[in-house]
């Protein structure tokens, strides 16, 4: 049913979106940093601690799954509260809960902190869909959202060449010793997690300070949940009787699997295969693919806005092709030795990575009421939780020598071709 003007909120895109964008674009920087830190010092991080491939994939899960379970429930309250605050109070606490982990003992103690991680990130996601649904209407989004998302490929690639430089640096002796708090020594990978939490507090702070808080838009009091929302199950609700939705979720797991196995193993891949140092590896890992993934989203977002003029199917269309050029890509980056292929290849992987992303948003803005948007970007995450694994099996298969890292790669060609 089109909804008249005099029944819904404002449909126009504020003056100030551009500037609100580059806010949540800020927070979303450092947040992926946070979350990422860990690929590119386990190398140093697995010799202090002892660790195997296994207990590292289970890091990665230790964040994936909280992060996911806990958007049942919070991603409801960027729907019905202040999204400057939600997203402000998660990107604080994932700061500390990231500089905690810098002074870890063992395992367990990592663990339990990643575990803290994931709680502390879960509300920031839905919270920047609502504002960035709320500040570009339907003609435009899956190109803002495309510019939007150049922060995640840019996290990608500082946190790869920094996080691999601090994982290389000496030991240093901690002052504080004395009192008894930490480690005796600060070696490079805590030393990263300390200066990349302390980033990440000081962004929350200047954060809070200056955005704005937008209005919500696109709401009607004559049809859905009205333009103030409704209770949490009639919510919930609302998105999954959607089978749309559930079609956008089944991609998105496998569309996880992917992308979570491809962030966490390959720049240990590097390292092991090719006898990199950190700080090689981590920029190698970034450096040609995330570059890519920027012209991915913004040629992906801006061919999405037009074709969705003409064709209803025109944003998942862009998204099929970015994943099919995935097939290929990914077969060949666990199976070439030369890196100038592997620089191709990677170029490639970003393409399609960036088509896919620029829409997931705006596809599922599309079939979900406007008051449910949080609430519905949080769900997509909850059913990704089928996808947290992934990282464990690889590292279990490897230290079982049933696969190499190369092969596991290369393996998740197949799951492409299943989304």
């Amino acid at each position: 049913m089109k909804i008249s003007k005099s029944s819904s909120q404002h449909d126009h895109d504020p003056s100030n979106r551009w500037w609100i964008l580059s806010l949540v674009a800020l927070a979303y920087f450092v947040l992926i940093q946070h979350r990422s830190l860990l690929f590119y010092v386990q190398e140093p991080l697995s010799k202090e601690l002892s660790l195997t491939k296994t207990q590292l994939g289970t890091l990665d899960m230790s964040f994936l799954i909280p992060y996911s379970i806990a958007q049942l429930f919070v991603a409801y309250l960027s729907d019905r509260l202040q999204r400057r605050r939600v997203l402000v109070f998660s990107l604080l606490a994932s700061s500390m809960a990231l500089a905690a982990m810098g002074f870890a003992s063992g395992f367990y103690t990592l663990m339990g902190w990643r575990i803290v991680l994931g709680f502390t990130q879960s509300a920031s996601v839905p919270a920047i869909a609502g504002v960035m649904a709320d500040c570009f209407s339907s003609r435009n989004r899956s190109t803002a959202i495309g510019i939007y998302n150049l922060s995640l490929n840019l996290a990608f690639i500082t946190v790869g060449k920094y996080g691999g430089l601090f994982a290389d640096l000496p030991s240093m002796a901690v002052p504080f010793q004395d009192w008894g708090v930490g480690p005796a020594e600060l070696s490079g990978w805590r030393l990263a997690m300390l200066c990349f939490g302390l980033l990440g507090a000081t962004a929350a702070v200047g954060i809070f300070t200056v955005m704005p808080e937008p209005e919500r838009t696109e709401r009607s009091e004559q049809r859905g949940l009205g333009t103030q929302g409704a209770a949490l199950h009639v919510t919930v609700g609302s998105v999954l009787k959607i089978r749309s939705f559930w079609m956008l979720a089944i991609g998105f797991v496998f569309f996880c699997v992917v992308a979570n196995a491809h962030d966490f193993w390959l720049p240990r891949y590097y390292v092991e295969e090719f006898g990199m140092s950190n700080e090689a590896s981590g920029q190698f890992a970034t450096i040609w693919n995330r570059p890519a993934t920027i012209v991915g989203l913004l040629v992906g977002g801006f061919l999405a806005d037009r074709l969705a003029r003409r064709w209803r199917s025109g944003r998942a269309l862009v998204q099929v092709l970015g994943i099919a050029i995935w097939v290929p890509a990914l077969y060949l980056l666990g199976n070439t030795v030369s890196q100038k292929l592997l620089a191709g290849v990677m170029v490639a992987y970003g393409l399609g990575f960036g088509f896919y992303v620029a829409n997931l948003w705006t596809t599922t803005f599309e079939v979900i009421d406007p008051a449910a948007r949080s609430t519905a970007i949080g769900y997509l995450n909850v059913i990704g939780i089928a996808a947290a694994p992934t990282t464990t099996v690889i590292g279990y298969l490897v230290d079982e020598q049933i696969l190499n890292l190369g092969q596991a790669i290369s393996g998740l060609s197949l799951v492409a071709v299943v989304i």
